[in-house]
């Protein structure tokens, strides 16, 4: 089975929604979960326990299909592990990355309910832990949080857990449609490029990068992106290797009634690993979603953005 994992690290270029216990927005159901975090560069480290015992960090990416444990977290719970060789389905890079898997791993993610997948993939993801400057023992994927309404709130460095079933809400934006391709949300988007042109496109909502939002090498190929002038270049570290962007300016980027004016986004210089993935047209990231609050109801299929 594949498995992506999106979490990244980037070498960048030289209201309405609360609780009825905080304030307006959301009718909040028993139990909304706040969930202990650390945010650094945008993205959003939970404390976890693993098998009873931590804390470890593991980042927080709806890019990501599976949960994942980093090797050295495998080793210090004693874990048996199995090699399954080298993946190309992993990560945004063109390179391969080591692949495990092991059984046995109950996570609990602050006071939610015990989740223990059958099958756990181990992926290195510690490497990255320097340049984000934050330790990293694993990932959080949607096969956890697709149970949840989950609440990124930037602003407040806060994220919550809402019961699907009670959830409501009561604030100002307007809910957005998404769909779920492999478990992974994608939302439908409104671009107008810097001459004009319109097209619209789906990207995936990746809280797990800390690199620019982008577009993937077919779409640039498809409406000729190269043409616009670059702004100069940016890199990504991903778990199977670095991947070299160049920087345009749009028009605007709009998600619902949420309108970006004159977003950056980045554009691939090679078309590998996720960057060439024709199933949608380029990834959302921190950099323009985390500017206010998001909430991504998996259960109901939509999303909230507000900034």
């Amino acid at each position: 089975m594949p498995v992506l994992v999106t979490a990244v690290v980037a070498s960048v270029l030289s209201g309405g929604i609360a609780w009825s216990q905080a304030g307006r927005g959301v009718t909040a159901p028993a139990p909304s979960i706040v969930v202990p975090v650390e945010r650094v560069s945008g993205v959003f480290f939970a404390r976890v326990s693993l098998n009873g015992k931590g804390p470890f960090w593991f980042t927080v990416d709806t890019g990501a299909t599976h949960t994942v444990i980093d090797p050295s977290a495998a080793r210090r719970l004693g874990l048996r592990v199995v090699d399954e060789g080298g993946s190309l389905s992993v990560g945004i890079g063109p390179g391969t990355t080591p692949m495990a898997t092991t059984h046995g791993v109950t996570v609990r993610v602050g006071r939610a309910g015990r989740f223990a997948p059958h099958r756990m993939f181990v992926v290195p993801v510690a490497d990255a832990a320097q340049a984000f400057g934050h330790a990293i023992d694993g990932v959080i994927g949607t096969d956890f949080l697709g149970q949840y309404v989950v609440e990124f709130d930037y602003r407040a460095g806060r994220l919550v857990l809402h019961d699907a079933v009670r959830f409501q809400y009561r604030g100002a934006a307007t809910p957005v449609p998404i769909r779920l391709d492999g478990a992974r949300p994608l939302v439908r988007v409104l671009v107008t490029l810097a001459d004009g042109t319109i097209f619209n496109t789906q990207m995936l909502v990746d809280t797990g990068s800390t690199a620019r939002s982008s577009f993937n090498g077919p779409l640039v190929n498809k409406f000729g992106l190269q043409r616009f002038p670059s702004l100069g270049m940016t890199a990504s570290l991903g778990v199977n290797g670095l991947t070299a962007a160049s920087v345009i300016r749009l028009g605007s980027l709009a998600v619902g009634d949420v309108v970006f004016e004159r977003p950056e986004l980045a554009i691939p210089t090679t078309t590998a690993g996720l960057n060439a993935d024709l199933s949608f047209g380029g990834m959302l990231t921190p950099d323009l979603l985390g500017s206010g609050r998001l909430i991504l109801d998996y259960p109901a299929r939509r999303l909230v953005l507000e900034r």
